[in-house]
């Protein structure tokens, strides 16, 4: 029977469970960034919607 190795191939060369930290890191840093920017621009589009021009119902002022 072979040998069972924990952390990769039989030769020892890849390990299926290594990960590349730095480039999670800024990954994870340039989607964090682009989140926080469309949810400013989300909060920004509805403040300045709401406090901008009111809609004018045509019906609503009129006396008769």
């Amino acid at each position: 029977m072979g040998r069972w190795y924990l952390g990769g191939s039989p030769g020892g060369d890849v390990d299926p469970f290594h990960y590349d930290y730095e480039a999670v890191r800024k990954g994870g840093l340039i989607f964090a960034g682009l989140a926080f920017v469309v949810g400013l621009i989300i909060i920004l589009s509805k403040r300045l919607r709401c406090g901008g021009r009111k809609k004018h119902r045509p019906g609503a002022d009129e006396e008769l």
